[in-house]
């Protein structure tokens, strides 16, 4: 059959999130031409997008898009015979072997996701916000998938939470969601590529579709989301002040100085005083160095805490107007002074080292 060759390389970036590095489930890296649709599988994502054939096989995914991109036509044949694929341009042939019928079984993996998906009434609104919403929350996730639910964005009611223990991010949607999502850090990375606007839950997968019909699924996260415990730590803006972006480059150059192996465990001291943050980091006293920025707008009293320098320049991407809520202010509450970072519908909060 003759196709567009562009319309198959786009369609083709669309799954390829789903193709798997290493082949640890069967046809894990491949691509799967399903008559209708294309389709990738890696046990954890399964992505399905519209795309006519006249054929139904499997090829390496990677392999298949490299041969694909290095052809300078619009268009190309391709053909399915004994077991290979053959590519066919005016001026490039190339042949792959495939899986065809029943060795491919991923195949019925995949139709029985599709058939899941589209039986009637399966599909739920999602609000026009939901893939900002996720996308912001991403960050405060954990990446130690040993941390369990901390390596999800939990979507419940109107609301989008992330926590690593350290970092906590609550994003407002438009609209309350029907059901509650539990989506892993690593699947949702990848959902925020996609401008979902419906979604479904079937046995053990959450799957999501775009307007062009694209279909992302995930296995969720199966536990409890302690919800009311995160949303506990919010609190309403309270002497607010806007921070100035300049902080930024401040804090990539404090954590070039501060101590500590690792990006995590480096600490910078700041000191707000005077309309002034003072920035000030330290490594055991073989390196210093100390940056001024000036601050409009506090007028309050003179107050020092420590915050990681990586962790505060990442923030101030997604909200500037900052407050502080310290212990000695709120004697009942036994936790530790936090920051916050506010807008108008996303607060974050990073606990501050004692």
């Amino acid at each position: 059959m003759i196709v567009d060759k562009n319309k198959l390389l786009d369609t083709i970036i669309a799954v390829r999130p789903g193709l798997a590095k290493k082949e640890f489930v069967e046809q894990a890296t491949h691509l799967l031409f399903l008559g209708d649709t294309l389709a990738t599988y890696n046990d954890q994502i399964c992505i399905i997008a519209p795309f006519e054939t006249d054929f139904k096989c499997s090829v390496s995914g990677d392999e298949f898009y490299k041969i694909l991109a290095s052809i300078k036509e619009d268009q190309v044949e391709i053909v399915v015979d004994e077991k290979q694929l053959v590519v066919k341009s005016k001026k490039t042939k190339a042949g792959m072997s495939t899986i065809v019928g029943e060795n491919a079984k991923v195949e019925s993996l995949v139709e029985k996701i599709k058939q899941e998906v589209s039986a009637k009434r399966f599909w739920k609104h999602l609000p026009d916000n939901f893939v900002e919403g996720v996308n912001l929350c991403t960050f405060s996730a954990s990446r130690d998938m040993t941390q369990k639910d901390r390596c999800c964005v939990a979507v419940r009611d109107d609301k989008v939470v992330s926590t690593d223990g350290i970092r906590l991010s609550r994003f407002l949607l438009d609209a309350p969601v029907k059901d509650e999502m539990l989506i892993p850090i690593r699947e949702a990375l990848e959902l925020v590529k996609y401008p979902v606007v419906e979604y479904g839950k079937s046995q053990g997968w959450l799957h999501f579709r775009t307007e062009e019909g694209v279909v992302f699924s995930c296995r969720m996260f199966l536990g409890t989301y302690l919800f009311d415990k995160i949303l506990s730590f919010l609190r309403k803006p309270v002497n607010e002040f806007i921070v100035p972006m300049e902080m930024q480059e401040v804090m990539r150059a404090a954590a070039v100085v501060a101590e500590g192996d690792v990006d995590i465990a480096k600490i910078v001291e700041v000191t707000i005083a005077d309309n002034k943050i003072i920035c000030r980091s330290e490594d055991k006293g073989r390196k210093w160095m100390e940056k001024v920025v000036d601050l409009e707008g506090y007028d309050l009293a003179p107050v020092t805490f420590y915050i990681n320098p990586n962790f505060f320049a990442q923030i101030l991407d997604k909200a500037t107007t900052m407050f502080l809520m310290r212990r000695v202010d709120f004697p009942d509450e036994d936790y530790p002074d936090k920051a916050f970072f506010t807008t108008d519908n996303f607060q974050h909060i990073i606990c501050l080292p004692a």
